[in-house]
């Protein structure tokens, strides 16, 4: 079964044509992410009528245990993913898929690719061929060469199990302040389009300004994403985010994550608020 609405997400995509051929998933959990790709995989190439835990027809039974040619996982070998596992993979792909519908490929812990080998795999990335279709998982996407994640579609996928006070490590009264700023804030930015830049000044910097505070308020905005994308959504003064569509709630996501990334270094607070809410503005 897969777990995560995003990568179901996928299988409708792909039934409708519309996949990518490269993506990276950046993930807490690369196992449980892994998992759901294998799922995917016998999904969308299941011969009989696929159920969770299909184990009834050969090719699922295949993929799930990885002895299908179409096929290929890559691991570190040693510290590193070498260049002459991506040669090896780049060989095997050279014919046409056979027992799959396309040629899949996923590397595990993507972050171990090496200079070498990134940029040997970049000839899949730049030159993609319908037949084949790839998948990166990583917890640290920093590691990774811009050339490779610039190729890829970017895909965040958690897979958390604690409450949020916990994931945070604040109180609950100080859940409550981050909450109150962030349902003001999200649905004056998403519903009633107003001035982000205004909103920034009136709602979160008249309250909070530390750059630790702004952290929480961003991972706050990112998990209650996430619960909406992965249908867990509990806390009813987000509601208005059920009423997204998939693909902004992702978009929203994605802002929210860049934003993240970027608060730890030391740049100016109130530019990058106005930044993230230009930005909110092609939502």
């Amino acid at each position: 079964m897969i777990k995560n609405e995003k990568v179901q997400f996928l299988v409708n995509k792909y039934h409708e044509n519309k996949l990518s051929h490269a993506f990276l998933f950046v993930t807490n959990d690369i196992q449980k992410c892994h998992q759901d790709l294998i799922e995917f995989v016998k999904e969308i190439n299941c011969n009989s009528s696929y159920k969770d835990n299909c184990q009834d027809c050969n090719l699922c039974y295949q993929i799930e245990n990885n002895i299908i040619l179409n096929l290929i996982e890559i691991y570190p070998d040693g510290q590193n993913i070498k260049k002459s596992q991506i040669l090896e993979l780049q060989e095997k792909f050279k014919t046409k898929p056979l027992y799959l519908k396309q040629n899949i490929y996923i590397i595990n812990n993507a972050e171990k690719l090496n200079s070498s080998s990134s940029n040997t795999m970049l000839k899949f990335l730049e030159e993609p061929e319908e037949n084949i279709l790839g998948f990166f998982i990583t917890n640290n996407k920093e590691s990774m060469l811009e050339t490779i994640k610039s190729r890829c579609q970017i895909i965040v996928v958690n897979y958390n199990e604690e409450n949020i006070v916990q994931k945070l490590g604040i109180s609950e009264d100080e859940l409550q302040n981050y909450e109150d700023i962030a349902s003001t804030y999200l649905n004056c930015l998403i519903n009633k389009k107003e001035d982000g830049i205004l909103l920034n000044k009136k709602v979160i910097l008249s309250t909070i300004n530390k750059r630790e505070q702004i952290i929480n308020l961003f991972n706050l905005m990112y998990l209650l994403i996430d619960e909406t994308l992965n249908k867990n959504l509990t806390n009813s003064r987000f509601s208005f985010l059920n009423n997204l569509e998939f693909e902004k709630l992702v978009d929203l996501q994605k802002k929210v994550y860049n934003t993240l990334e970027t608060i730890p270094f030391n740049v100016n607070i109130e530019l990058l608020l106005d930044n993230f809410a230009m930005e909110m503005e092609e939502l």
